[in-house]
């Protein structure tokens, strides 16, 4: 669109929307005059970008949540999120009687014109409690509050990621792709940040009503953590344990590294550093993108990744 002058976008995927801000010059071209955007609504948007001017990548497709227009400066600035605002946004008020979370996650996807790429889950949700399978949401009275919140629960529940890219909403398995091999000359500012008293274990406790039993599992050792929760079984209190475990490791050694933009790189897929000559030369996850353009700076971008080892 013509007149933008800045841009900047938030690439989070997991469990959290992605968000936007961009800046318009106010009557770069004919229709894009205060009349246009003071008409602007929760409009539905596409951002695409290349580095060459050729080869379009969509790098979000959202919805506008703000409208800021300086009237003296001559500039228009839309702020939004991405396609999961329409879930956020969304109470819940309904029981989903005896399915199962893949179940739910497709039906609420497709009551937002989404498309789920859904990896099918077998046992019935319920409270994942082992006296009943309906899962109910009734608003104050619920522990999830949002149909993002239901779906949220639900993946962590299942161990699953949970996010909307494009018009696809995402449940599914981590999928681990092939690292990409940087070193520190490709950044123009690289940090790690080692947290040194993270706990090293992890004990899940539980009372189980229809066992009448009391239900312990542990992952991990040295410092632990302990989590309480109501009617696990054995099984699904060591999927817990190993889950939160797993949550505790990605903010032992945090990478934050700044470099050229590169359309490429998404949240969730892995890097390898190497050339420091310590232990921080291993693989890293991204877990979130700062892509920032203006036409002073040009376009750079930051990411945040977490060790994987």
């Amino acid at each position: 669109m013509p007149g933008a002058v800045e841009l900047e976008i938030e690439s989070v995927a997991y469990f959290s929307a992605d968000r936007f801000r961009i800046s318009f010059a106010v009557g770069a071209a004919g229709f894009t005059t205060i009349a246009y955007f003071s008409s602007l609504g929760l409009e539905v948007i596409t951002i695409e970008a290349a580095l060459d001017g050729y080869g379009m990548v969509p790098l979000l497709t959202g919805q506008i949540d703000n409208i800021q227009i300086d009237i003296l400066e001559n500039k228009a600035i839309l702020t939004g999120r991405d396609l999961s605002a329409r879930l956020i946004d969304t109470e819940v008020s309904e029981t989903f009687v005896n399915q199962t979370a893949s179940q739910i996650v497709t039906a609420v996807a497709l009551r937002h014109q989404l498309t789920p790429n859904v990896t099918a889950t077998a046992a019935l949700v319920g409270q994942y409690y082992q006296l009943d399978h309906a899962r109910t949401a009734l608003g104050l009275n619920s522990r999830v509050m949002t149909e993002w919140n239901l779906l949220s629960a639900l993946a962590e529940a299942e161990n699953y990621e949970l996010s909307v890219v494009g018009t696809v909403l995402n449940f599914g398995p981590p999928q681990p792709g092939v690292p990409v091999f940087f070193t520190p000359r490709r950044f123009m500012a690289l940090s790690l940040d080692v947290a040194a008293s993270l706990p090293g274990g992890t004990v899940v406790k539980s009372w189980n009503c229809r066992n009448k039993a009391v239900v312990t599992q542990s992952k991990g050792s040295g410092l632990v953590t302990t989590l309480v929760r109501p009617n696990l079984t054995q099984v699904q209190a060591q999927t817990l344990a190993a889950g939160h475990l797993a949550n505790l490791a990605r903010h032992a050694t945090i990478l934050f590294g700044t470099m050229p933009a590169n359309l490429a790189m998404m949240p969730g897929m892995q890097i390898t550093l190497g050339g420091t000559n310590s232990t921080f030369d291993q693989n890293y996850t991204i877990t979130e993108i700062l892509r920032l353009f203006d036409i002073k700076s040009g376009f750079l971008q930051t990411i945040r990744a977490y060790a994987t080892s």
